[in-house]
């Protein structure tokens, strides 16, 4: 863990940090395999948990299997944050002697500093508290059931299951390029570190996620920020007590540093999305205003799946983004995309 630049906390002020490591890459990794609605948009990952082609171990696949159907992903997540280990190794008996309460109350989501008495009670199995959680996270798409799930999990087959899939999936993905990847997750770091002094904060935190719809939020003292490869093109946001956590995609140029003829992805992504006369269409109606996907239905001939699809492209580009109701256009990256052609070409 580095901490790069701390201070008092003006209005919208922040302590910015970054957190790098292989147990974190690991973890991401296994998340990104096993999220089946990205198949088909994750730069590194050509085959997900569940293509008997991937060339996993039946071990490896049986555990990815758990993790997709209860959402432990999300736990080596919650471990990894309240964790001081380096290592695999560290990491592994860290959990391994862990008592099962205070795993319970890692493992669970920080919703907001309201319910952090629920989220204690409930780890220590009030059901009440479970209720009140599973209430008061009902829209979001898995919370309900992974924290039921955590709270009535039996911790030493959790422990078993953790330790095993991070144990495979170091054995079979990150140590035949352990060395490339922690080379390419501290360049990125570094080479953020640097930019970093030159930029307003804010601008800071919307570039390194590249959205430009994050809003300060004055309950938030702290912006963390995780590298990672193998989740590559998406951001993912957590959050934990007066921080915001973002699981950032390195750059291209850390993958590549000594290539300049390689585009970024994201650029390559952009225009490959651009090249769709549906998406086309799509785009230009969300340049005017948000909408629903039942709105943009009602307005296409084209099947919901087919437009979800066509949505999810756009999205990956970062042209559009979403709330929970509506699509918009990131008129920022839209208007920003004549500027990174020419910087590309002519660097």
């Amino acid at each position: 863990m580095q901490i790069i630049q701390t201070g008092f906390k003006a209005k919208h002020d922040y302590t910015i940090r970054f957190e790098k490591s292989l147990l974190w890459e690991a973890a991401l990794g296994i998340a990104a395999v096993t999220n089946a609605s990205l198949a088909g948009t994750l730069e590194h990952v050509e085959k997900m948990w569940n293509d008997p082609e991937n060339g996993f171990s039946n071990e490896l696949q049986h555990e990815l299997h758990e993790i997709h159907q209860c959402n432990t992903w999300k736990t080596l997540l919650q471990l990894l944050h309240y964790s001081n280990a380096r290592t695999l190794e560290e990491w592994t008996a860290e959990v391994s002697n862990m008592p099962d309460q205070t795993l319970r109350e890692q493992s669970l989501p920080y919703i907001g500093s309201a319910f952090e008495k629920h989220r204690m009670q409930a780890a220590q199995g009030s059901e009440s508290s479970l209720t009140t959680l599973q209430e008061v996270t009902a829209d979001n798409p898995f919370f309900p059931d992974y924290i039921a799930f955590i709270v009535n999990a039996d911790i030493p087959s959790l422990k078993e299951h953790l330790i095993s899939v991070m144990k495979k999936w170091f054995e079979e993905v990150i140590k035949p390029q352990d060395r490339l990847l922690l080379g390419m997750l501290e360049r990125d770091v570094a080479n953020k570190e640097q930019k970093l002094p030159a930029m307003d904060k804010l601008t800071f935190i919307r570039w390194v996620i590249n959205s430009t719809s994050y809003k300060p939020d004055d309950a938030i003292d702290t912006i963390l920020f995780i590298p990672h490869f193998h989740y590559r093109p998406w951001t993912i946001s957590a959050d934990l007590p007066a921080t915001k956590v973002f699981y950032y995609p390195i750059h291209a140029n850390s993958i590549d540093p000594d290539n300049r003829y390689n585009p970024d992805t994201m650029l390559v992504r952009k225009y490959k999305a651009l090249g769709d006369a549906t998406r086309l269409n799509l785009l230009k109606r969300l340049m005017e205003g948000e909408q629903t996907l039942q709105q943009l239905a009602e307005q296409l001939p084209v099947a919901k799946s087919t437009l979800h699809h066509h949505l999810k492209m756009l999205k990956s580009a970062g042209l559009i983004e979403s709330d929970k109701q509506a699509y918009y256009a990131n008129k920022d990256s839209i208007a920003s995309l004549d500027h990174e052609l020419r910087t590309f070409l002519e660097e």
